[in-house]
């Protein structure tokens, strides 16, 4: 396509300012210089049109347009999802599903391979064992889940709070994160209730939520933020979860100590890693 002649001015004047105006608006050109005079190109007619217009402007002294603020550029969804950026949160809640199937289902038997103790069922009496060494037990009670709401409320919430960790401090440190919320708060729930059947990631949740608020309070340069109405909900539900609101509604019941030694053990991570990680420049 043939360029346009839009301005023909004397080799003297300054035309750097109206240049820097139209790049900021996006509108492409070029400056030449010939037979001593500077001209200015662009493409199509309505653009030289336009380009006369803000030379008169300026040459009068009048304001022009203001400059539109840069447009933001959203990534396209899938790239938005990118699992593969945060293949710790996206492992753990694929595990967290397939413990769901288990617990749902268990058509082969193996949910008492995932329980922080061993059991055996006769008629409707459970028969609890020992650990006897099964060590994985420590950490496996996380991955199982016990109805569908159960299961949302603690992905979507893993889903926000680890994801942050993953991208912001990376994806060893959201690693032993989960590993040591998620021992911590099983065996608090153990000394708590004794041998019984639980689970669910709601301990790693909120040791993630603790983590997450001191760090931030901490660390206020930091780009790992717990936004307030997250905090706020999260506790608000801890405290119902006390009252037990979860038996009115038919839910059933919930490991209220587990959460809170997740949330404890996480604001002790929090409060350690923040103050042995070196200042931001």
């Amino acid at each position: 396509m043939p360029e346009i002649k839009a301005l023909e001015v004397s080799i003297e004047e300054d035309l750097r300012a109206l240049s820097h105006y139209l790049w900021q608006h996006g509108l492409a050109h070029r400056i030449t210089e010939q037979a001593g005079v500077q001209v200015l190109w662009v493409q199509r007619p309505l653009q030289a049109e336009l380009v006369r217009d803000f030379y008169a402007r300026m040459s009068r002294g009048e304001a022009l347009p203001p400059t539109p603020p840069p447009r933001r550029v959203l990534a396209p969804r899938a790239i938005q999802f990118a699992p593969w950026r945060i293949p710790v949160t996206s492992i753990f809640i694929a595990l967290s599903i397939a413990g769901f199937v288990i617990a749902s289902f268990d058509a082969f038997n193996l949910m008492h391979w995932l329980t922080f103790f061993n059991y055996e069922t006769v008629g409707n009496v459970v028969f609890y064992g020992d650990m006897d060494g099964q060590y994985w037990r420590l950490i496996t009670p996380i991955f199982l889940h016990f109805g569908l709401q159960h299961i949302a409320f603690n992905m979507v919430l893993f889903w926000y709070l680890g994801r942050q960790v993953e991208l912001v401090q990376g994806s060893g440190r959201l690693l032993g994160l989960i590993l040591l919320l998620g021992m911590g708060s099983n065996i608090v729930q153990v000394l708590f209730s004794g041998k019984a059947n639980f689970g669910g990631m709601s301990g790693v949740v909120y040791g993630l939520l603790g983590y997450c608020w001191l760090w931030g309070a901490l660390r206020p340069e930091s780009e790992l933020r717990l936004p307030k109405p997250i905090l706020i909900m999260m506790l608000i539900s801890l405290v119902l979860d006390f009252v037990g609101y979860t038996k009115l509604l038919g839910i059933g019941a919930v490991a209220n100590a587990a959460h809170l030694g997740g949330l404890g053990l996480g604001l002790l991570l929090g409060l350690g890693a923040a103050l042995i990680a070196r200042p931001a420049r």
